[in-house]
């Protein structure tokens, strides 16, 4: 087993004791240092700068203990932040209908990297609807990242929408 998967099973429960969701656990190395990140929400509330001290020593005495990661590590303890990586058909499920930032391991029609809509889960895949309304659905295991993606234009994007929002129809004043 990896020292990232050890991680999250060290991690997971004491997540799911403090009423976070752990997102996700990252490890890299910068030069000869370690680094491990460990992302946590809390559905409905997201995490204080608090919550993610008093996680990191509570993760930090248990890694320790355990002797999970060999050598020096440098561990950090954060928000997912707003564009959020989503890490399984869950994750999917909950942000459906958010614009997305979609890669694949290999390319389709000349493309990896998709971005729109976030549709599904449906059948153990996940979909994305173009800005031109084009719907790609891909297997989850065909899935490299993903992540939400924050879009000040999207009401500019599709005037649609926008005239529904704000009341107004496009063309001609009042």
């Amino acid at each position: 087993m990896d020292v990232r998967e050890e991680v999250r099973q060290l991690a997971l429960p004491l997540a799911d004791d403090a009423g976070f969701e752990l997102v996700d656990v990252e490890q890299s190395s910068l030069g000869r240092h370690r680094v491990i990140r460990v992302y946590l929400d809390r559905p409905g509330g997201g995490v204080t700068l608090g919550d993610c001290a008093q996680f990191s020593r509570r993760l930090s005495d248990c890694l320790d203990m355990n002797q999970t990661v060999p050598g020096s590590y440098h561990l950090e303890v954060s928000s997912p932040g707003l564009e959020r990586p989503l890490r399984t058909l869950d994750h999917v499920r909950r942000f459906a209908a958010q614009r997305v930032s979609i890669t694949l391991h290999d390319a389709r029609d000349g493309r990896r990297r998709w971005e729109g809509e976030l549709l599904g889960p449906v059948e153990g895949r996940a979909g994305v609807r173009t800005d031109e309304g084009e719907e790609q659905w891909f297997e989850w295991a065909e899935v490299k990242s993903a992540r939400l993606v924050v879009d000040p234009w999207a009401g500019l994007r599709n005037p649609k929408s926008r005239g529904a929002a704000d009341g107004r129809s496009r063309g001609g004043a009042r």
